[in-house]
């Protein structure tokens, strides 16, 4: 499923995939397109609007942000 994020360095807006098949609940690092620095993110699957919830974060600093699915 293709995700929009934004950076929590840079604050620049890019799109991301993230694979249900990789399971319900996922934290990976994603490298910035913009700047390149290092984000983490938690991907949580949310059954009830079939989509996936992110955090994005710098570090352990997690800012929760809502996302949307790209049709």
């Amino acid at each position: 499923m293709e995700c929009k994020i934004q950076c929590p360095y840079c604050r620049e807006k890019f799109s991301i995939q993230v694979f249900r098949e990789e399971g319900e609940d996922q934290e990976f690092i994603w490298d910035c397109e913009i700047c390149c620095r290092p984000i983490d993110i938690q991907a949580h699957w949310d059954a009830d609007h079939e989509r996936f919830r992110l955090r994005v974060g710098q570090g352990g600093d997690f800012d929760e942000m809502r996302i949307d699915p790209i049709f």
